[in-house]
């Protein structure tokens, strides 16, 4: 199959790039060496990608598919999350707990980043660190004010200690 088959799954380079919180931090050839330690992942109907409260290191770029967002004590869904979506992003950058369990409300394919993947890129830039915690930060005041308040019951810390968790998560100075 080629690229321009409907049915062909994006490539993950191609995909990372439309994704703005990947596209906005990295040029392009950081792009590529992330796309290249990414890989792609699918999940049954009810399958967990996340679960509240366990240790994460990894985010997910829904590639296709549909997931739910609950939080436990939110007695309603918090989100529906589609093509294009991420969620992951805390844990990935600063090794956070899950904030929330996200589980597949029908199949879907999905692009896992994990820190062995970061990793590498953000040794080579260390200035990284803050376009990423500026962008931590943007993305917890977008679910703010989608969702209200402490979005997923999640409340990031202030832009230093954003900066000094993913600084300490990947051992940079």
């Amino acid at each position: 199959m080629t690229s321009t088959d409907k049915n062909s799954p994006i490539e993950p380079r191609e995909l990372l790039g439309m994704i703005a919180f990947f596209s906005e931090a990295l040029d392009g050839n950081q792009l590529d060496k992330l796309a290249a330690g990414a890989r792609r992942r699918t999940f049954a109907k009810g399958e967990a990608l996340t679960r509240e409260d366990e240790p994460g290191a990894s985010m997910f770029v829904i590639e296709s598919g549909e997931v739910s967002v609950r939080v436990e004590n939110e007695p309603d869904l918090v989100a529906e999350l589609y093509a294009g979506d991420v969620v992951g992003e805390v844990s990935l950058l600063t090794g956070q707990s899950r904030t929330a369990t996200v589980t597949a409300a029908e199949s879907v394919v999905a692009i896992e980043i994990d820190k062995a993947a970061l990793a590498p890129i953000l040794a080579a830039a260390p200035a990284l660190v803050e376009r990423f915690a500026e962008m931590l930060e943007k993305r917890q005041e977008e679910l703010a004010h989608i969702h209200g308040g402490g979005a997923w019951g999640m409340m990031l810390p202030g832009d230093a200690e954003t900066h000094h968790l993913i600084r300490a998560f990947y051992g940079a100075a």
